[in-house]
């Protein structure tokens, strides 16, 4: 099962979100972001399941096969969306606290 951990920016910069995700093998992946505002909420899934399909895709061009077919993908995104959904709300209570919007 791979395990993933939500990175905090260096810079404290609520904007900036990532994750670290460790395969069955050991490798590493790291997926990071940075936006102008936050997401609606009915975005969170999708950008989960892209976020998780591009992980797929640099898998298969190292061909990392094993670690493909050993992770169960469901879970990867419902932790990527769990990940985004907690970054999200902090960037919201960040930017309304500033007096900004989120994107409508």
């Amino acid at each position: 099962m791979a395990d993933l951990q939500r990175l905090e920016s260096t810079t404290n910069n609520p904007r900036q979100g990532g994750f670290v995700i460790r395969f069955p093998s050991g490798r590493a992946e790291v997926v990071e972001w940075d936006t102008g505002a936050p997401m609606r909420a009915d975005a969170v899934l999708q950008v989960s399941k892209n976020m998780a399909a591009q992980l797929v895709e640099r898998l298969s061009a190292s061909a990392s096969h094993d670690d493909m077919e050993r992770t169960n993908w469901a879970s990867v995104v419902a932790a990527i969306q769990r990940i985004v959904t907690d970054w999200n709300e902090e960037l919201k209570r960040s930017v309304y606290a500033a007096g900004g919007h989120a994107i409508h």
